[in-house]
């Protein structure tokens, strides 16, 4: 009989050590710290990211010197302005309207300033200057990956399974219209072709494919232009697995 009493006791003691320790391990499993890795480096950041409705939220400063984007703050306008080659972004503080390249976009969540600090949306950031961002919410951990390079023309670059060139950027006497012509090992991908001048201005267009030459296809995009135009820089971009525009190359003309 005293027997069972004391196998009840330890039965009673340990689920009351379970009840009571449970909370504890939930606490501590929700504070986990978010992890930063970009292109499997992970990022130290002296103050720690947080998620606010979703959003993973991280210090402006370290992320774009990651990402090797210049910026500057404007503190009396509270609003931060980034330049990523050829993307221009404005995000001002609590507004969850941004500026990309003279284009509004909305934010999920604002950037905020939080113990000092200037915290902008990952996501938004990363996306916007050419990265990919995946979150494995079990380990509480954001992997960027960013592929965009800079080449000359003639050069391949390559994107996880394609492979493109940009050979030939040509602009007609009147300046109204640019041919680009290149090569692609993937016919069927989705490519956008954006051509960007000195000031700024930048012009889309999609491409043709025009031909085979061995494993490679060649393909054209022509843009049509209502006022003069002379292109230094033209950037490819095409569509990941979530619908989303990422740049994936950068060709610099002389």
């Amino acid at each position: 009989m005293r027997k069972n009493r004391k196998s009840v006791s330890c039965v009673l003691i340990l689920c009351l050590f379970i009840i009571v320790n449970i909370p504890m391990f939930s606490f501590a499993a929700d504070n986990k710290s978010i992890s930063v890795y970009l292109n499997d480096t992970k990022l130290q950041f002296d103050v720690e990211p947080y998620i606010k409705n979703g959003r993973t939220m991280v210090p402006f400063r370290k992320i774009f010197e990651s990402l090797g984007v210049s910026m500057s703050w404007n503190a009396a306008n509270k609003t931060i302005s980034a330049n990523a080659s050829s993307t221009n972004i404005f995000i001002q503080i609590s507004n969850k309207q941004a500026v990309v390249n003279g284009l509004k976009t909305e934010l999920d969540v604002a950037a905020e300033i939080k113990t000092g600090r200037t915290f902008v949306p990952l996501r938004f950031v990363s996306e916007n200057t050419g990265a990919e961002v995946k979150w494995d919410g079990k380990a509480k951990t954001v992997h960027i990956t960013y592929m965009l390079g800079k080449h000359k023309l003639g050069d391949v670059s390559r994107y996880k399974d394609l492979e493109l060139s940009i050979n030939s950027v040509d602009t007609s006497q009147d300046g109204k219209m640019v041919t680009i012509v290149g090569k692609t090992n993937l016919p069927e991908k989705l490519l956008i072709i954006e051509a960007f001048d000195d000031s700024g201005r930048h012009e889309t267009g999609f491409i043709t494919i025009t031909g085979q030459d061995g494993d490679m296809y060649r393909f054209e995009s022509n843009l049509y232009l209502t006022n003069l135009f002379r292109p230094k820089t033209i950037v490819i971009q095409t569509v990941n697995e979530s619908d989303k525009q990422v740049k994936i190359s950068e060709y610099t003309l002389n």
